[in-house]
């Protein structure tokens, strides 16, 4: 009788813990529920996204008086006499022939209208203003854009002097090339529009066209039977500053000189050799100088070749029938108005205003430079859509100015106002680098 009760008491038990199990999930649920329509029933925000939009880099274009500096500047004469020697060349160009880039499409012809107008003027016949209401007649500045005005890096080289020989001795035993016979320059563009500006420097090897040779394969003899020497020099460092330079004047023993232009180059990438000083750690950004790196690389002779080497560009010569600097586009280089750019991006003759500074040896800061100068040479070490080397001329300031130029700017093109790209409402975008 005990026993039947007390199991009768535990099947009580067990049912009334199952019930209560039963109403604490169907509470539970109700709950969770009930929460469900409360958040159901108020919109939901998302965080805000991330814009993913793509902002191209384009042509801007600009007023003259938005240009800084354009409206002080007292120098654009000196600018307008620049443009002249390259209008000399630019008309005697086959009308229809490209003079522009991937950036700036140009015809010759779309040039010439103002070129005729420069040179019906005397190079004095036109003053100051003048010369600045002339480039606000005939053009408009555009410069690359994204976001804001690109900015790029702005260097100077200059005509150097070295001491040299005709022939070979003790003393002077670094040659001095002309172009190899054996050189080949391919113009891309003549097999295709879309490689208009691009060149390959190569040679024949049996059946197949390769690569010319590098620096350190010439310093071996490779072109020893194929290119004539026009001089010696007395040292690898002298041979490479004429290079980096692109001309200079080699001073003979017997008081008479030489001018010496660029005439080809291999066709290998430049490599600077501050760069590799750098990567080394024997200089920092802030010393290395055209002066450091030649006082560093003489007080090492040993080292000379093995990190000269590493640059593999090399670059040959001519003998030039005027006594000055000549340019990529023909013409003589006018001291602080003649700039090299990059040819890829910016044609030959077009005035370009720029706004950086330089340094100055009498001054213990840069010092400005807004200025137009026109477009006139290229260079082994000028790539990118901004991007400039200022010409300083010859002497010991310009060498100076050279050696320490190392700033950042930007720049404005004068293009011709005429184009129907320029007025065209949409500005124009730039093609990827």
């Amino acid at each position: 009788m005990i026993a039947g009760s007390i199991h009768a008491l535990k099947v009580i038990m067990k049912f009334k813990k199952t019930v209560l199990i039963f109403i604490i999930i169907t509470l539970l649920s109700g709950i969770g529920y009930w929460i469900y329509l409360k958040l159901a029933s108020k919109p939901t925000t998302l965080p805000p996204q991330p814009t993913t939009e793509k902002i191209e880099a384009h042509l801007h274009r600009a007023t003259f008086k938005q240009l800084p500096g354009w409206e002080t500047a007292t120098d654009h004469q000196k600018s307008f006499i620049a443009f002249q020697l390259s209008c000399k060349t630019l008309l005697r160009q086959n009308p229809s022939s490209n003079a522009g880039t991937e950036m700036i499409p140009l015809k010759v012809k779309d040039l010439q209208p103002a070129c005729r107008a420069a040179l019906k003027s005397k190079n004095k016949s036109l003053n100051d203003l003048q010369a600045k209401t002339f480039f606000e007649h005939w053009f408009i500045p555009v410069t690359p854009y994204e976001k804001q005005p690109i900015k790029g890096l702005f260097t100077g080289y200059y005509m150097p002097l070295l001491h040299g020989s005709l022939a070979k001795t003790t003393e002077y035993k670094i040659p001095i090339y002309g172009v190899p016979d054996n050189l080949l320059t391919i113009d891309l563009g003549d097999f295709d529009d879309k490689w208009v500006n691009k060149r390959l420097s190569a040679r024949v090897d049996g059946k197949k066209v390769v690569p010319f040779f590098t620096r350190q394969e010439i310093n071996q003899g490779a072109i020893d039977h194929h290119a004539p020497v026009i001089a010696w020099a007395k040292s690898a460092m002298d041979r490479l500053n004429l290079e980096i330079q692109g001309s200079g004047v080699v001073a003979l023993p017997n008081g008479e000189e030489l001018y010496l232009g660029y005439a080809a180059g291999n066709g290998a990438p430049y490599t600077p050799i501050g760069r590799i000083l750098i990567d080394k750690g024997v200089l920092t950004r802030d010393s290395a100088s055209m002066q450091s790196i030649r006082a560093y690389l003489e007080s090492h002779p040993k080292k000379i070749d093995p990190i000269i080497n590493q640059n593999k560009s090399f670059v040959f010569f001519k003998l030039l029938n005027e006594q000055m600097a000549l340019g990529a586009q023909g013409v003589g280089l006018t001291e602080g108005y003649s700039l090299a750019v990059d040819r890829q991006w910016i044609p030959l003759g077009t005035p370009m205003w720029l706004d950086t500074t330089h340094p100055d040896p009498k001054q213990p800061k840069n010092q400005p430079l807004q200025r137009l100068l026109i477009a006139q040479d290229t260079g082994g070490a000028i790539k990118g859509v901004v991007r400039g080397d200022v010409y300083w001329g010859a002497g010991d300031r310009a060498e100076h100015i050279a050696g320490n130029m190392r700033n950042q700017g930007q720049y404005w093109i004068l293009v011709p106002k005429h184009l129907s790209w320029v007025n065209s409402k949409n500005e124009p975008s730039l093609p990827a680098q």
